[in-house]
């Protein structure tokens, strides 16, 4: 009688199975917290360059404009007559620090911009139609103001959000600038011209990951555009001279310049 020769087994025991899981699960949780800050650090970049791209559209445009970014108050960007000095808040369109004049972005889109890059990759779900075109006539959304369209940055330049909670000419003006060589309106040690949405609302349950204004539907999330876990991690801001720099919540906090626009909330900071 024969019998067959023994093989050698060659599955896994137990522990050994066991052993490769939790090896498997360690490089796992040492990898994510890389591969989570270089995604940040991904968005970061690309958010730069969106916004460089809107700085050399700004440059070419005030290169036509004497060197001087034109007053969005005035048409045909505001309905303000040229020539009219002081002209109301209410000659601009849009309400929020992130609007801005169609016509004006109309111009910049003829210089180069494009839609996506009014859009913080940080916040990709907030480029939809229904947010770009919101203050345009026709719009399924649209408001009884129309003339502006909603972008994903905070804009600081004459004219825009200068109808912010009332607010009027006076309080808006501080962080407007008029010259693209870096000639601020009064605020000499402040140069952006496009910054970052830095906000919060403090009576959402998240102050800095969600607020809902500006009549937008619930389902339009607006945010801090760049978060790390539920606070801002910081914001790209672009200055009069086309150059952009990141800078760090850390440094935005202590150096306590929050801009208030609709009494409170939101409170945005740059």
């Amino acid at each position: 009688m024969f019998s067959l020769p023994e093989r050698n087994s060659r599955a896994f025991t137990l522990i050994e199975l066991l052993v490769v899981i939790a090896i498997i699960a360690i490089l796992a949780a040492l990898l994510l917290p890389a591969l989570g800050a270089a995604k940040d650090r991904a968005l970061r970049i690309s958010c730069a360059n969106n916004q460089h791209e809107l700085g050399v559209a700004l440059l070419i445009l005030a290169n036509d404009n004497n060197n001087l970014l034109p007053d969005l108050h005035y048409q045909p960007y505001g309905t303000a007559i040229p020539g009219t000095l002081n002209p109301p808040a209410t000659s601009v369109y849009g309400l929020w620090p992130w609007d801005l004049s169609a016509a004006f972005i109309t111009n910049m889109v003829e210089d180069g911009a494009t839609r996506k890059v009014f859009f913080d990759p940080g916040n990709p779900t907030f480029n939809q139609d229904r947010v770009w075109d919101y203050g345009v006539a026709g719009a399924p959304d649209a408001t009884v103001q129309s003339g502006f369209r909603i972008t994903d940055y905070i804009w600081l330049i004459p004219g825009a959000g200068a109808n912010a909670g009332g607010a009027g000419l006076i309080s808006a003006q501080t962080f407007w600038k008029t010259n693209i060589l870096g000639s601020p309106m009064q605020r000499a040690s402040v140069s952006e011209v496009c910054v970052d949405v830095v906000a919060a609302d403090l009576t959402a349950p998240s102050p800095y990951a969600h607020f809902q204004k500006g009549g937008l539907p619930a389902t339009v999330i607006q945010r801090t555009t760049h978060l790390q876990g539920a606070m801002p991690a910081g914001g790209n801001d672009l200055f009069l001279d086309g150059h952009v720099k990141w800078r760090d919540w850390s440094v935005m906090w202590n150096n306590k310049r929050p801009v208030k626009f609709f009494g409170t909330d939101p409170r945005f900071y740059f």
